[in-house]
């Protein structure tokens, strides 16, 4: 949003600050102390007491099992879920990945790009006990997941070389694009392909399955992914049933969004 002209007279910094509290906290691996706090918002022990008294009445933080330590509440999990269910094309998409998941017995999910991440706006548990670790809410870094570089597909080669500028290259296994190069490379075969299969891309023992959801206009707005432990998959059934599945849910999913693929 613009900075307004009037920007001090509307600017609320009560309000600024108790919710600067809420992302330091999210951020955090672990809970925190007052004084932790404090100084992470370069503010004085009082000052920080207001907001985390304030906070904590309104269930938004909570005491962790630690003496003096807080951490986030519940009720900044309930903002979280609504946020994501208010997210038109969960509602559309949740029929096609139950019955995906129940078809091929795996796990599946709804995933967007925001930002430098992969975020899971719906997922259905497989019923087997071959579950996948990714849930509701989980993010992922884009670059560095198969199903990120499906996403990254919506971006055009001057947003995508943009967005490589920005990222900092960790190695998560060898399979982990290390260069704007190399990221771009995996995009565009993704975007070739019109798919992407990941057999231990982003960790070991892990695969997926993950096709593109496209709007009224064709751009890729979403991502429909099969994932699971290797030891839910049939390998020798992948061209012939988990990528033709998943392909089916993903163009069901976009038609009701107005895709008209031809």
């Amino acid at each position: 949003m613009a900075k307004s002209p009037n920007h001090d007279v509307y600017f609320v910094p009560g309000l600024h600050r108790g919710l600067r509290v809420l992302e330091i906290l999210g951020a955090s691996e672990a809970p925190m102390s007052l004084s932790d706090i404090a100084r992470a918002m370069e503010l004085s022990r009082s000052s920080a007491f207001r907001l985390v008294y304030t906070l904590r009445q309104m269930e938004f933080i909570k005491e962790a099992e630690q003496a003096n330590t807080f951490t986030l509440g519940a009720r900044v999990l309930n903002l979280g879920f609504a946020y994501l269910n208010q997210q038109p094309i969960t509602a559309i998409a949740r029929p096609h990945l139950a019955e995906l998941r129940d078809t091929t017995g795996v796990s599946t999910h709804l995933s967007v790009l925001e930002g430098h991440d992969v975020l899971y706006l719906v997922s259905h548990q497989a019923r087997t006990g071959y579950v996948s670790n990714m849930r509701t809410g989980t993010r992922t870094q884009a670059y560095a997941s198969a199903i990120g570089w499906c996403l990254l597909g919506a971006l055009d080669d001057a947003e995508l070389a943009a967005f490589c500028d920005t990222v900092d290259f960790v190695r998560f296994t060898e399979h982990t694009p290390m260069t704007p190069q190399e990221l771009q490379a995996r995009v565009a075969q993704t975007r070739a392909d019109g798919y992407v299969v990941s057999q231990g891309f982003r960790e070991p023992g892990g695969s997926s399955v993950a096709v593109p959801v496209r709007n009224n206009a064709g751009a890729i707005v979403a991502c429909v992914n099969l994932s699971g432990p290797d030891v839910g998959f049939d390998f020798d059934r992948l061209d012939s049933f988990y990528i033709p599945e998943a392909t089916a849910a993903a163009q069901r999913i976009s038609q009701e969004l107005g895709y008209q693929s031809g």
